[in-house]
């Protein structure tokens, strides 16, 4: 036997070399702590710890003149994530998938600067939580509250509109609870998925109201005369306002609209947020605000409407420029123990609402141009005409 180092033969079961004073037993080869494709951690040169792991491959196309036992070039596909501790990267591995590197094909994971909807991601977590199958059809149950807001992007939500679907649901309070919760779910798998940031979970500040408390109030009759002046004076706000209160959208649906939601030749808006069926709302124009219409699709040069120069307004701002408006016309807006104003965006469509009151019309065309949720009166929409609603707008 010679030494593994210098070559020089041994004594016979000698453990070092003589002349060199190597050591002549192979060291044992470490058994793997993961198989393969389970990832590995690392740690940089920065301190932190690196989870990293093949999660696919790109294959090159082969050319048409390609000899027969020619073979693609293949591109490892790795997701790497960066942690404090080894152990937080090592319990990250197994969770790390294709959807963490980039957008999956044909689905709505999000990366940052981009729009998901509530019902796309509703819809990527429902099958990864895991639950009795009579707990996910209560979620599933609770989730259709908010069924208006489903094709809204996530970033465009707004804790009014989810309020505003909870005070408006005839469910009762345990469906209201499960809604909650279920939002709350998706909050939570979205917001590490970038779908939303970080600190935009929405559903804890929810409030199930009792039966009839959350009813809220639109302008008063006095109210809505002072905004109406100020539109005639030449308040671009003040249109906005008063296009919204004869026109009933939610403000996030309001602010999306654009010319080509627009039927030149019915003077109606189709669009809106969907309901569940994907069925879109018809709004007819009243005479009222007409000529206010006109003259936005005219500045919209083809975008949205009611914005600035065919650009959306982000509902943040046209919620202060809306507590503006209302602070110029010395209309009381005090804020209740929930950080809520008596009057937000929402107000204008709860006066739309109560101007339909005193409208003549069946309850059909009604429910039709406020957007109702109830699946019981889908196929009744389908039915509504241009000249039912219109008879309706034309008396607000």
């Amino acid at each position: 036997m010679n030494c593994i180092k210098c070559g020089k033969e041994l004594p016979a079961g000698a453990a070092f070399c003589p002349a060199c004073g190597k050591k002549q037993q192979k060291p044992k080869r470490k058994t793997k702590s993961r198989g393969n494709g389970l990832g590995s951690v690392y740690k940089l040169p920065n301190g932190k710890w690196c989870a990293e792991k093949t999660v696919g491959w790109a294959v090159d196309p082969l050319s048409e003149d390609a000899p027969p036992d020619a073979r693609p070039h293949r591109t490892r596909l790795r997701v790497r994530k960066q942690f404090s501790t080894r152990k937080d990267a090592l319990m990250a591995l197994p969770f790390m998938t294709a959807a963490d590197r980039r957008p999956r094909q044909g689905t709505a994971v999000q990366r940052k600067g981009t729009a998901v909807t509530l019902k796309e991601l509703y819809d990527l977590w429902e099958p990864t939580h895991r639950r009795s199958k009579s707990t996910m059809n209560c979620y599933r149950a609770g989730f259709r509250v908010f069924a208006p807001l489903w094709f809204v992007p996530m970033s465009d939500l707004d804790i009014d509109d989810l309020q505003d679907c909870m005070d408006e649901s005839d469910a009762g309070r345990r469906t209201l609870e499960n809604a909650k919760a279920a939002l709350g779910l998706v909050y939570r798998y979205g917001i590490p998925r970038d779908a939303v940031p970080k600190d935009r979970n929405l559903a804890p500040y929810l409030i199930i109201r009792e039966p009839g408390a959350g009813k809220k109030e639109g302008l008063s009759s006095a109210e809505l005369e002072l905004v109406r002046i100020a539109a005639q004076k030449g308040n671009y706000v003040a249109q906005l306002a008063l296009c919204q209160c004869y026109l009933g959208f939610r403000p996030t649906a309001f602010l999306a609209l654009t010319v080509a939601d627009y039927n030149e030749k019915e003077k109606a808006f189709v669009g809106g947020s969907k309901t569940e069926a994907g069925i879109e709302r018809t709004v007819t124009v009243s005479p009222k605000i007409q000529g206010y219409v006109d003259a936005c699709l005219k500045a919209a040069d083809g975008g949205t409407i009611f914005g600035s120069a065919g650009r959306p307004i982000p509902l943040k701002k046209y919620r202060e420029i809306f507590y503006a408006l209302l602070d110029q016309l010395h209309i009381d807006n005090p804020v209740d123990e929930n950080g809520r104003h008596r009057l937000t965006p929402h107000a204008c469509r709860h006066t739309f609402a109560t101007l339909m009151k005193k409208a003549a019309g069946s309850d059909t065309d009604k429910l039709a141009l406020i957007g109702h949720t109830s699946t019981d009166q889908l196929r009744e929409y389908q039915d509504v005409r241009f000249e039912d609603l219109r008879a309706i707008t034309d008396q607000l």
